[in-house]
């Protein structure tokens, strides 16, 4: 790719996220909330807010604990009572999701129908340039074809151009489906990059080859991207068994991740949707998540404690690169990679991952060796 193509890829996501998932009008007032891991990410955000002349402040904030972010937030968004416009927040972090609390405090003060909230992880130069290709409303429309046949499945085989060979039995009346898809909806918040289907597997057995990329919410500075040195793991009633593959850094990641009290267990079953997405990344991130393929994430699961009864805070998803469908043993397969879109309504009773609250692989995930007593993080 060359500069002047790599820039362009830039300002059209910069433009995608501005138009096609904030919808901005004249009339809103804007806060880019950043960590330090963020500056260049936040400063290509605020070029285009200010080529719209549009009113904007912004603020940095500390990842995870930051005692004195919830004033300067407060100082950062306009009177509630003199304010006639709609104030719309990005939140703009590598690694991490922070700081709830205080920016749910706002959008209640305001209301949902005049605040929004656009809180992005993995926000990088690729974030621009390939996870916001496709706008809300296609990545829904995807997630709908998909999600009309898989709520209603019984059993699934998954298979890979890898060698993956999974066979997953679904209780969607029992786990509920998780949908990120972009879409503004009032109350909740926006967490982008979007495009992913989920939900917990009742059972899955059989073999999974990762051979697109890892992602985990175990912070970690290693490449990522499997393709290279494949990840093949053995999975029986729900549980990794062993393990091969991989290069010495992502060995000793996904060893660290299953020694968890309960790192060996499947917590996701995930579909990546976004066929935008062209290509695995290096770094840990949800872009490697959302692309096109299957994830089954280990350790930290995606429902309520009262459904699926242990606690895990590390999460570690190990991605493949497309894949194929067998809904209930039908002969022809669903192939992600060339999903036929079906017109269908979105379903209403599948649970959106746009929300105010977190969800596995959101949380920072700290990796603790018990036989070395040591952290990493």
């Amino acid at each position: 790719m060359t500069v002047e193509q790599s820039s362009r890829d830039l300002r059209d996501g910069v433009d995608a996220l501005l138009d096609r998932y904030a919808g901005l009008s004249d009339r809103d007032h804007c806060v880019v909330v950043f960590a330090p891991d963020s500056r260049e990410a936040a400063a290509w955000l605020v070029a285009g807010l200010k080529q719209r002349k549009l009113s904007t402040q912004v603020i940095g904030m500390r990842p995870l604990v930051d005692h004195g972010f919830a004033a300067r937030l407060k100082s950062a968004v306009p009177d509630l009572e003199s304010f006639t416009g709609r104030l719309v927040i990005f939140t703009l972090e590598r690694d991490a999701m922070s700081h709830f609390s205080p920016l749910l405090y706002v959008m209640q003060q305001f209301g949902s129908d005049r605040c929004m909230v656009v809180r992005v992880i993995s926000a990088t130069r690729e974030f621009f340039e390939q996870a916001l290709n496709l706008g809300p409303d296609e990545l829904s429309a995807r997630n709908a074809a998909l999600l009309t046949r898989l709520t209603k499945a019984r059993s699934i085989r998954v298979s890979s151009r890898g060698g993956t060979d999974l066979r997953i039995r679904l209780d969607a009346e029992r786990y509920d489906w998780i949908s990120n898809r972009g879409v503004r909806r009032p109350g909740g918040f926006t967490i982008l990059p979007a495009g992913e289907n989920a939900t917990y597997p009742a059972r899955i057995d059989g073999r999974l080859v990762a051979d697109g990329a890892l992602n985990s919410n175990a912070i970690t500075r290693i490449d990522t991207r499997l393709a290279a040195h494949p990840l093949t793991v053995d999975i029986t009633d729900g549980r990794a068994t062993g393990f091969t593959g991989g290069d010495d850094d992502v060995r000793e990641l996904v060893e660290l991740c299953f020694k968890q009290p309960h790192g060996t267990r499947v917590g996701e079953l995930g579909f990546g949707t976004n066929s935008g997405i062209d290509r695995f990344i290096p770094a840990n991130s949800h872009i490697n998540e959302r692309r096109v393929g299957v994830h089954i994430g280990f350790g930290q699961h995606n429902q309520d404690r009262a459904v699926v009864g242990y606690e895990e805070k590390v999460h570690l998803d190990l991605i493949t690169d497309g894949a194929e469908l067998y809904i209930d043993d039908e002969s022809e397969p669903v192939d992600l990679e060339n999903l036929q879109l079906t017109g269908d309504e979105h379903p209403e009773l599948v649970r959106d991952a746009d929300m105010t609250g977190d969800r596995c692989g959101f949380g920072y995930g700290e990796l603790t060796d018990p036989a070395a007593s040591s952290t990493i993080g």
